[in-house]
């Protein structure tokens, strides 16, 4: 057997096509060897793509009113924001119920608040009370706790889901960090730009190049802390791998910050093909 019959055999039994492709109608063309195929373009390809991951995509998550949720951001203290944070996986959908696993059970009660917190029962009640005293969690008569949903809720977005941030519980659950960095992390919930995830000053700016975005100077600002604090605080996120770095095109001394589309993410789907790269190795996935 002739190489030029070897390589036409092999494409053959590979299901590739022979020699040129005449288009017959629609998007479907005839090779050579009289073998019809579809074909696509890579923007038809991206769409299917990006379709099929959001029919497959059943995480949970909560979502987070990012113009609300500066009430929480500016008055309590990093480790309390830490500790609101920790409370989303426990959102029951539709009442805002605390409950274990999230879903329609059992209402988490005050010893639970202290597994969840990993402090001490007395401590529990007094995080409790502050955020009673703040109407971010209200407490029943029979004992349960329901969380604001001014701030954070589980169910169907309206009119002001580009107002919105997702988390997502399984992943969130994964980030090894004190409640204190947690606190540092949802701080930054407010400033997520829409289409890059990363932190900005104005993350409604509907024109790309009205968006002005923060370096870790301006965190330090947006957070109140010291510029050592703050490089010590995101160098742990980092390492944490629930956000990351991008540097600025022109000038690779000024770094800018991005959040983990696989924990928080603004956008519906699947993140775009720079976030994926970006995040690749810290996608904390399920099995």
């Amino acid at each position: 057997m002739s190489s030029a019959t070897t390589r036409k055999v092999t494409k053959l039994l590979n299901g590739g096509p022979i020699g040129t492709l005449t288009p017959t109608s629609g998007r479907m063309a005839r090779d050579e060897a009289g073998r019809v195929y579809e074909y696509k373009s890579m923007e038809q390809k991206d769409v299917e793509r990006r379709r099929k991951y959001a029919e497959r995509d059943q995480r949970h998550f909560s979502f987070s009113d990012m113009r609300n949720m500066r009430e929480i951001t500016e008055s309590l203290s990093n480790k309390y924001c830490g500790y609101v944070l920790l409370l989303q996986p426990y959102i029951a959908f539709k009442s805002g119920l605390l409950v274990h696993n999230g879903r329609d059970g059992k209402p988490l009660k005050a010893a639970d608040f202290a597994a969840i917190w990993n402090v001490s029962k007395r401590t529990a009640n007094v995080v409790l009370d502050e955020l009673e005293a703040h109407s971010i969690v209200f407490g029943g008569t029979n004992g349960t706790y329901t969380l604001s949903d001014r701030y954070h809720f589980r169910k169907k977005a309206g009119d002001e889901v580009d107002a919105l941030i997702k988390t997502f519980f399984t992943t969130l659950r994964r980030v090894r960090l004190t409640a204190a960095d947690l606190g540092i992390l949802y701080k930054l919930l407010p400033y997520v730009h829409l289409d890059t995830n990363v932190i900005c000053s104005d993350p409604f700016a509907e024109n790309p190049e009205d968006v002005r975005y923060l370096n870790e100077k301006h965190i330090a600002g947006v957070l109140d802390m010291s510029a050592d604090k703050t490089r010590a605080a995101m160098k742990r996120l980092r390492k944490a791998g629930v956000t990351g770095e991008w540097t600025k095109e022109y000038d690779d001394r000024e770094t800018l910050t991005v959040l983990n589309p696989y924990v928080f993410y603004r956008k519906s789907g699947e993140p775009d093909g720079t976030l994926r790269t970006l995040f690749a190795a810290q996608r904390f996935e399920t099995t």
